[in-house]
């Protein structure tokens, strides 16, 4: 288990050269103008520790980013403020990241700043599990909605990012998750289809039930 730490360091210090950082992997960031344009373009994925999630008209995370070789932080902690990208954050979604998220290792892929905020696709890696995205699960639980992110025709990931929060959110509608119990009136068509949801999902293996998206 030893032998893998060096060689897991030495393949992030290659991505990172590979991606031109040029001596940035020492650099921890505390604000979004940190953050080096060319690394929204190259797509350079960060890493950092939910530290809090803060309540506002938007919640946003604030995150501890750990450089790729980490240096002794003198003075008092600051960290980065990250809003979690394409998503509008309901009061339940809060206390869902605070819950859910605080206090977890995650990975930024770095889209914008707005204002004052890093705007990031938010996931966190599990353990002998598939990680999952911090937005897609917020809008897939009705604890977040979908908000239209600016695309280019040729930035494939952010597209399919963005496809996969609409489909939460249809899905999210369709079992009247979080807030969407409150919008529609369930229907004996949408009891008898949920009953049918539930029964199929018992008796189907997880990753099947979750590939059915039931």
């Amino acid at each position: 288990m030893e032998d893998d730490k060096p060689s897991n360091l030495f393949d992030k210090f290659a991505s990172f050269m590979e991606h031109d950082t040029r001596g940035e992997e020492f650099a921890r960031f505390t604000s979004p103008s940190d953050v080096p344009r060319r690394f929204f373009k190259k797509k350079v994925l960060l890493e950092g520790v939910v530290k809090n999630v803060e309540p506002a008209e938007q919640p946003y995370l604030l995150v501890d980013h750990k450089p790729l070789v980490p240096l002794p932080r003198l003075g008092t902690p600051k960290y980065l403020p990250v809003k979690i990208a394409g998503v509008n954050v309901t009061g339940n979604g809060l206390s869902w990241l605070q819950a859910v998220v605080k206090g977890q290792k995650i990975t930024l892929l770095p889209i914008t700043v707005e204002n004052q905020f890093l705007t990031c696709i938010v996931m966190v890696p599990q353990k002998d599990k598939e990680t999952f995205s911090v937005g897609k699960e917020l809008v897939k639980v009705g604890f977040g909605t979908v908000q239209e992110i600016p695309v280019s025709l040729e930035d494939k990931e952010l597209k399919g990012y963005q496809r996969s929060l609409q489909l939460a959110q249809k899905w999210a509608e369709r079992k009247r998750n979080g807030i969407w119990q409150f919008k529609y009136s369930p229907t004996l068509l949408w009891k008898l289809r949920n009953n049918l949801d539930n029964k199929l999902k018992s008796t189907l293996p997880v990753s099947l039930a979750r590939y059915l998206n039931i």
